[in-house]
């Protein structure tokens, strides 16, 4: 599309506000642009004509526009519309949200183009009340009880297998030989380890292997729900037969300080147990921080209430539902999208939000931020910075980066400018226990 060289040249816009965030641009290309791209078209189609009786390109130009005529206003239709849209858009710094419905179009040789384009913008929110909000900080008190639960859990960690001789039970690890059918076919495996684990197995495994011996065979069926993580297995029904090897139990070390030195190099159970509390005292701030942070969302989003445009939302629960497809082979839309629905527009409301509480507060996201998030991100993934930093190079992955850092920064600056109070509490498990001791 030819640019404008002077005003009377120069598109015109009007621009209605419909309901909520919609806008009707009503574009008109001046007639002198419009004769421009014709031309301009008309010579195109001239040097690349094929006409029965002329040359290529020797044809005369009045059975050019006969011969192509259809073509030549559909292309110019096509360059002067997206171009003469745009302009319109920056010209009136909007902020579409949506692609534009193009309607009413005006179009013919020797007059002006015209047509309406119905857009959805992004909403202006003005922020306020966002500052000196009051929320509470509730931070768990640790106990020795947790304590001794880490202590349990390193001691899982270290613990040693053991053969025995008995039937096998809960937590028990076993050796098995173990054939699959499927689908028709038959897959064997050898000396493969299962572990009996009465939170995260399988019911009709549990059911199967819990009291067998070795030297056992079992033979049972498993239907697995469409929803199972595995998608091969997802809906299927498989028949296993197992051959029991061997049955292994897990020894736990004593806590001493051996143990101490064994866990991490400490020189006794003391020291380790002042840095297993260490560690809960840190994490417990950590959690109570992110319930404040959540409710300081909460109650800007509750202080800020607009309405979501319609097209965010779609496009909201469109990426939802699909993140689900990928995970599970069956998804009801229709009872996601209003189970998710008021979820969604809280998620658009803070997004819109916290962007305009940055602008607000010129809050931005630096160079030093994002290497100090490599730096994080490499060490997490025990790789250097420079591997790390081929592997961000995607653009989209850069922005969602930068996206989370921003959204962070604001949350630690609501957080730094809140009434905060901070009240500690205890597991409901600790506080029956402490209230029968009162008893006793």
């Amino acid at each position: 599309m030819t640019q404008p060289d002077n005003e009377e040249k120069k598109l015109t816009v009007v621009v209605q506000e419909g309901k909520r965030w919609k806008r009707t641009l009503e574009i008109e290309v001046p007639k002198e642009m419009v004769d421009e791209e014709f031309e301009a078209v008309y010579e195109k189609y001239k040097n690349l004509s094929k006409i029965p009786g002329f040359r290529e390109g020797k044809a005369p130009m009045h059975l050019v526009k006969l011969r192509y005529q259809k073509e030549i206003e559909e292309e110019i239709l096509e360059s002067l519309v997206p171009k003469a849209y745009e302009d319109a858009i920056k010209e009136n710094n909007l902020s579409p949200i949506s692609l534009p419905l193009v309607k009413e179009i005006q179009f013919k040789e020797g007059t002006p183009l015209k047509f309406k384009a119905e857009i959805e913008i992004k909403p202006e929110v003005e922020i306020k009340n966002y500052t000196g909000l009051e929320v509470v900080k509730r931070v768990k008190q640790i106990t020795d009880k947790d304590i001794e639960q880490s202590l349990d859990y390193l001691r899982g960690d270290f613990a040693e297998l053991h053969p025995v001789q008995r039937k096998a039970k809960s937590n028990d690890r076993l050796i098995v030989d173990m054939t699959k059918h499927q689908d028709g076919k038959e897959d064997k495996l050898k000396n493969q380890e299962l572990f009996l684990d009465p939170h995260n197995m399988i019911k009709e495994f549990q059911v199967a292997l819990v009291n067998a011996e070795a030297g056992e065979k079992k033979e049972f069926e498993v239907d697995y729900p469409s929803t199972f993580h595995n998608k091969k297995l997802a809906g299927k029904k498989v028949r296993y037969q197992i051959t029991i090897k061997e049955i292994k139990e897990k020894v736990l070390p004593e806590v001493n300080d051996n143990f101490a030195k064994t866990v991490g190099g400490y020189n006794t159970i003391a020291e380790l147990k002042s840095k297993i509390r260490e560690g809960l005292v840190k994490k417990a701030q950590r959690d109570g921080e992110a319930e404040a942070k959540n409710e300081l969302t909460n109650q800007v989003i509750k202080r800020n209430p607009f309405e979501v445009p319609e097209t965010l939302l779609n496009f909201y629960m469109d990426s939802l539902i699909q993140d689900l497809k990928r995970k599970y082979q069956k998804v009801d839309e229709e009872k996601t999208k209003e189970k998710y629905r008021d979820i969604a527009i809280g998620h658009i409301r803070w997004d819109l939000l916290f962007h305009q509480i940055a602008e607000k507060e010129n809050i931005q996201v630096t160079k030093e931020d994002m290497e100090t998030w490599l730096e994080d991100f490499a060490r997490d993934y025990k790789m250097k910075a420079e591997e790390a930093r081929k592997l961000l190079e995607n653009p989209s992955q850069i922005k969602k980066i930068k996206e989370d850092l921003l959204e962070k920064k604001v949350l630690e600056f609501l957080l730094k400018n809140a009434k905060i109070k901070e009240e500690t509490f205890l597991t409901q498990e600790t506080e029956e226990k402490k209230s029968d001791d009162q008893i006793k």
